[in-house]
């Protein structure tokens, strides 16, 4: 899959702007506040409907306007297709190939990407909501059931927890049910994706690092058990709702489940955010980004687009030079820098995108 062509109307500082491009990399090239990391965002919010920078999607409507608008045409499979999304603060208007649909969840798996940008520091060494985020991005744009129990599952916490801070029982085990279907559903997800991604990140390490540590990573449960069958954990996490009622009551929250739980990212025996130089910590990053889009392209078949904004100013030149060279292992590429990089394009076509 690529991406020919982009329209943005009253997006962010983008008036009006009308941009093509090429199928192997895209160099956006301009100052600081020119536009550079919009791009990339429009360019993501196409394949998943939200922004890697804010979650108040009224920030991405040009100040003075009320909508914003995006069209895009794309190639997949061979086929040329048209994504219109209009979006405003009433609604959201999709429209693929002249049909609407009537929401970004109906296009799970259209066009995939990865961003890779300086932010992607706090999932090393940030808050776990971060490391959540990381899994059920990429889980999310392949896998719709799992998008599906993400919503379930958030929508039967909301409940409960209003349950538990009116300290009403009377209907809270049917949320409890609901909650624990999709949690056990999600946990065994996040797992799997997990035993993928390990020997990924550690191969992309080792190369990027120039070390010889393997890169592991783990997954802490709030929950007691992790293992069993999806009847198991679902009846495990209703003993666990019971068990900590009173506790949970008193703080008006759940305290168990999938978004209380986090990702341990080791080099060795060591977790990383608490023993790594600042080096190792962006190395272990573009690691995570680059399994990231091998996975997706081994469960797509397709090639993932790779959003790069502003990494090379976030690596340094040894480790800039090493994650050029997994560029040729990629599909379609955008990056975003101040300077042209100067990267050997092995046959590549470039294009430099100057704003």
């Amino acid at each position: 899959m690529h991406l020919k062509s982009l329209y943005l109307h009253n997006f962010r500082l983008y008036t009006e702007a009308f941009f093509e491009f090429c199928p192997d990399i895209n160099m956006i090239c301009g100052r600081n506040a020119a536009g550079k990391t919009s791009l990339i965002e429009a360019i993501n919010f196409l394949t998943s409907g939200h922004s890697f920078r804010t979650h108040q999607l009224s920030n991405l409507i040009r100040n003075g306007a009320s909508y914003f608008h995006l069209e895009a045409y794309f190639v997949k499979h061979g086929i040329e297709q048209r994504l219109k999304i209009t979006h405003s603060n009433k609604e959201r208007k999709i429209v693929l190939n002249n049909t609407r649909y009537p929401s970004s969840s109906s296009l799970v798996g259209l066009l995939l990407s990865v961003v890779f940008s300086p932010n992607d520091l706090e999932i090393i060494k940030g808050a776990p909501q971060g490391r959540r985020q990381f899994l059920d991005t990429q889980l999310a744009q392949i896998n719709p059931l799992y998008l599906y129990h993400c919503t379930r599952y958030n929508r039967a916490m909301r409940q409960r927890n209003c349950l538990l801070k009116a300290k009403n029982l009377s209907s809270i085990y049917s949320w409890e049910c609901e909650m624990a279907l999709s949690a056990a559903y999600l946990l065994q997800e996040r797992l799997k994706l997990l035993k993928e991604l390990q020997p990924m990140s550690t191969i992309f390490y080792q190369d990027i690092a120039n070390e010889i540590d393997s890169l592991s990573l783990s997954y802490r449960s709030s929950c007691k058990s992790i293992t069993g069958s999806a009847t198991a954990l679902r009846d495990h996490y209703l003993e666990q709702y019971e068990k900590n009622r009173v506790r949970e009551m008193a703080m008006a929250c759940s305290l168990i489940g999938p978004h209380k739980d986090d990702l341990a990212i080791s080099l060795g025996d060591k977790e990383v955010r608490f023993f790594a130089s600042e080096g190792q910590m962006r190395s272990c990053a573009a690691a995570l980004r680059l399994a990231e889009w091998k996975w997706l392209e081994q469960m797509s078949g397709e090639k993932p687009l790779m959003l790069l904004d502003d990494v090379t100013t976030s690596l340094d030149q040894i480790r800039s030079s090493k994650l050029f060279e997994q560029f040729d292992l990629l599909g379609q590429l955008f990056l975003t820098t101040t300077e042209p990089p100067l990267y050997k394009t092995n046959g590549k076509e470039q294009k430099l995108i100057a704003l």
